[in-house]
């Protein structure tokens, strides 16, 4: 019997047949992360300004996102189908939060005017009377006025 001139290059694990598609080149691998790494900023993401970018972009359904899911070996209308659902929820639970912030930013500003109108009309205007006379609104008075005159010379 001859001696076959084959040598393995590796384990017998290794040039076994792939029988249930375990085994994924590593370009598509790769692209699977992508693809993954979207999925995740679009749905578990603390920073929303990011999950937007992403919910944006599956939403779309632009031709890079259907680049990546065929270059990550899947098939982008299953891919959509599957998210649109949950992206919408979380889509909604982003915009509510925003409208929040808007909110009480909003009666943060409503109160904070209030409170300044309340304290001119209690006494922070300029001109009012006391002990010295009426007060000059500045904080220096006349002092130091003159450093800042352009025709000024020192001594």
């Amino acid at each position: 019997m001859a001696r076959s001139n084959f040598r393995s290059q590796g384990t017998a694990n290794s040039n076994a047949l792939d029988l249930f598609g375990d085994r994924k080149e590593p370009e598509e691998q790769l692209w699977i992360a992508v693809l993954t790494k979207a999925i995740d900023d679009a749905v578990y993401s603390s920073d929303y300004r990011e999950a937007l970018y992403a919910i944006s972009w599956i939403e779309g359904e632009g031709r890079d996102f259907r680049f990546v899911c065929h270059l990550a070996g899947r098939d982008s209308n299953y891919v959509f189908r599957k998210l649109i659902k949950r992206i919408t929820e979380r889509k909604k639970e982003i915009e509510e939060w925003q409208k929040g912030i808007r909110e009480r930013i909003s009666n943060g500003l409503a109160m904070k005017n209030a409170i300044l109108l309340s304290k001119q009309k209690i006494g922070g205007l300029k001109g009012r009377k006391h002990k010295g006379g009426l007060h000059s609104g500045k904080k220096w008075g006349r002092k130091w006025h003159h450093i800042a005159h352009p025709g000024f010379k020192a001594l």
